[in-house]
């Protein structure tokens, strides 16, 4: 009777442990589902808010590109005015009519240009490509051109000529967000205003620096400046967005790092205070990814 007791109790502790066991695989299912579902979650929301940042650069780009194109317009009606008088009053000419055509057509092929500048910003990178530093650069500040010339800010670049793999339109929008964020910490300022982009390579890495005269942020709050809706006078459309996800696009994205601090600097034996961004990015993304 006691060998058959034993037999149950065994039977009944082996059942036990099965159960125990059936029942932990069911909780690590469940729990690794649950992980996968907040994953997608996350994921959605960093698809949103880089979206939501795209959209509010949108806005900065629009009077942009409408600033730009008065003059190339005017170009356009007036040759085309010129060209109308001339005709009706029969004196125009072969050379007139050339010249007249030549500035339409130039004027037509800077508004392509200019839609086409807008355009590829807003298409999302599908593949790293070989792109040059310069080049981007020069992107962006078109792109920034009218806002920076209304606000009389003085663009100073230091910059070497760098090939590198990464993610352009990104990149774009983070230096964007930067600018954009130096160009409001300037508006108050009555004397010169400066905008210094200093670029340069150090072993494996990019290291772009970007510096304005704006006189630094408040050190109690410089900390917080990339957090996500945090507001001050330094952020971007007050929404704090364009910082956070300038953050968040660095480190995720273009896998590097991004930072802010305040320094003091002379420029042209004149001491000025402003803050000071950082990005270090690798120059071939793929070897980190």
């Amino acid at each position: 009777m006691s060998k058959l007791l034993f037999i149950i109790i065994g039977f009944i502790l082996i059942f036990i442990l099965f159960y125990r066991q059936y029942l932990l695989k069911k909780m690590n299912e469940e729990l690794n589902e649950k992980i996968k579902i907040e994953i997608k979650k996350n994921e959605e929301k960093t698809r949103i808010s880089i979206q939501q940042s795209r959209m509010a650069s949108m806005g900065e780009m629009l009077e942009n590109i409408a600033h730009q194109w008065r003059q190339p317009l005017s170009t356009i009606s007036v040759a085309a005015s010129g060209i109308e008088i001339k005709k009706e009053l029969n004196i125009l000419n072969d050379e007139e009519l050339s010249d007249s055509l030549k500035h339409i057509k130039n004027a037509t092929q800077y508004l392509s240009n200019t839609i086409d500048d807008f355009r590829n910003f807003f298409v999302k990178d599908k593949i790293p490509s070989n792109i040059n530093i310069r080049n981007t650069l020069n992107k962006t500040i078109d792109l920034m051109s009218s806002t920076l010339a209304k606000e009389e800010i003085t663009l100073i670049r230091n910059i070497q000529n760098i090939n590198f793999t990464s993610y352009e339109n990104e990149l774009i929008q983070v230096l964007m967000n930067i600018f954009i964020n130096a160009k409001d910490a300037l508006a108050n300022r009555k004397s010169e205003k400066l905008i210094i982009v200093v670029i340069k390579q150090i072993e494996d890495n990019l290291v772009i620096k970007i510096k304005d005269n704006a006189g630094g942020v408040d050190s109690s709050i410089i900390d917080k400046i990339f957090e996500p809706y945090f507001t001050t006078k330094h952020q971007f459309n007050g929404t704090g967005i364009g910082l956070y996800m300038s953050k968040l696009i660095v480190e995720k994205h273009l896998i590097g790092e991004i930072s802010v601090k305040n320094i003091d600097f002379i420029f042209n034996s004149k001491t000025y205070r402003g803050a000071l961004f950082e990005l270090v990015l690798p120059l071939n993304i793929t070897n980190n990814k």
